[in-house]
């Protein structure tokens, strides 16, 4: 029979192809990855169960990685189905168990089903996918762990005036360094790196490594935020225009600083989550709700690109002025 490796699109249930509906409805098993991105909706396994009439299981890391076999049983003689969201061999590829079924005895034939991903929708920006560089991934950083080998990919692209798409990480399922110690098996909540967080790191491992590439006000990016949903939300302007509105207002910053400097038992760990969530809150308002990517602009940037990237320009942004001026593109 056969494993179906199919992309089930952007944001829900109904993106699903009617070839890949297809497949999972004569599938015996059917497997969701779960771990490297999600559909943009509450109760994701539900949906799909309810649209298929079947069982879906989800995929983990442990599971995908670890017990590929596990899914692969069976396969000799009923149809598996495993679901990815987005497209299965676009920014995140399945290979390792595509290869594993190829090989297996005896090998078990794979019917590969595309569909859309962030890789395709990026065309919604205005900007030309022919002239779009290596996409890189950008890690969520943390006290002792700060990669930043991506880095040099952007430079790269910029440095032959080409675009780079920077995908934002998402924990999914993740156990903190302290439990996994300990042997304690406890999960985290999901976390989702928004906007600010992922312009933020990008410029500090530039600062960090002094490259000159990435100045916050003469670099122009594009915010690509919950693409393929009802909630869709492009903004255009320079790095640092971005960052600026997720910023508190003034009095929002005096109102946050009076709150803090009143609450007299709360520690600085406490002050420090509060913060924090204070910033996540500013971010899903100037941006929404996760998934975020990021198209950093290079300088060979057409016209037609640069009208139709400054339709979404923040308020008050530089867009144009900054595309003519510092990249060069003019009539």
């Amino acid at each position: 029979m056969v494993l179906y490796v199919i992309g089930l699109g952007l944001a829900d249930e109904n993106d699903i192809t009617l070839k890949g509906f297809e497949a999972v409805k004569s599938s015996e098993r059917i497997y969701l990855e779960s771990y490297t991105s999600i559909l943009m909706v509450p109760g994701f396994k539900e949906r799909l169960e309810k649209l298929y009439q079947k069982q879906v299981i989800l995929a983990h890391r442990e599971t995908v990685e670890l017990e590929a076999e596990s899914i692969l049983e069976g396969a000799a003689t009923s149809n598996i189905a495993f679901l990815v969201v987005g497209d299965p061999l676009s920014a995140t590829t399945h290979t390792d168990l595509i290869l594993r079924a190829k090989h297996s005895s005896p090998p078990i034939p794979v019917k590969i089903i595309h569909n859309a991903s962030i890789m395709t929708a990026i065309g919604s920006s205005g900007l030309a996918g022919y002239n779009f560089g290596q996409t890189v991934s950008v890690p969520f950083w943390s006290d002792d762990w700060k990669p930043d080998s991506w880095l040099e990919r952007i430079g790269e692209n910029l440095n032959i005036g080409l675009h780079t798409l920077a995908l934002s990480d998402i924990k999914v399922r993740e156990q903190s360094a302290e439990d996994m110690s300990r042997g304690i098996l406890r999960y985290q909540d999901p976390r989702y790196m928004l906007i600010p967080q992922l312009i933020s790191q990008i410029l500090s491992a530039a600062n960090s490594q002094k490259a000159d590439y990435l100045d916050p006000n003469r670099t122009l990016a594009i915010a690509l935020c919950r693409m393929g949903s009802e909630q869709e939300r492009i903004v255009s302007g320079t790095l640092q225009e971005l960052l600026d509105m997720a910023n508190p207002s003034q009095e929002e910053a005096q109102a946050e600083e009076a709150e803090d400097d009143a609450d007299e038992l709360a520690s600085e760990a406490d002050l420090d989550k509060r913060r924090a969530a204070r910033a996540e809150a500013r971010a899903k308002r100037a941006f929404g709700e996760p998934l975020h990517s990021l198209v950093i602009v290079g300088k060979r940037l057409h016209p037609l690109e640069r009208d139709y990237a400054a339709s979404y320009a923040c308020p008050g942004s530089n867009f144009i002025q900054v595309a003519q001026d510092v990249y060069g593109c003019k009539e």
